[in-house]
């Protein structure tokens, strides 16, 4: 029986453990069990499929319950495109001003 330290608290128990005695870190799963692992009734590869199909949404975000940047990925869908066509618009106005006697520049293409 060697003795080993924990990954998580790094208290120092038997390597025949399956869990730290002191924080409960399990540290003999395999990759797959932590995969299929649920924390909070959650599994990774919801929160993955949901990334990699409504990342832009911020979907994986809402499921890991991380509401605030989940909002602000949402806000910066909403906000950017307004952002860029207002300034579309405020170029389109300034042509339109430095053109204002001469029209046919702005209505011609």
């Amino acid at each position: 029986m060697a003795m080993i330290y924990c990954r998580e608290c790094g208290y120092k128990h038997s390597d025949k453990a399956k869990a730290c005695p002191k924080c409960g870190y399990v540290s003999n799963e395999t990759l797959t069990g932590r995969a299929n692992k649920l924390v909070n009734g959650k599994s990774i590869v919801v929160y993955l499929l949901l990334a990699w199909f409504l990342g832009v949404f911020g979907a994986h975000r809402f499921y890991a319950r991380k509401f605030g940047s989940a909002w602000a990925t949402v806000g910066f869908i909403l906000v950017v495109p307004v952002f860029i066509s207002a300034i579309w618009a405020l170029v389109d106005l300034i042509v339109g001003i430095c053109n204002i006697s001469t029209p046919e520049k702005v209505f011609n293409s």
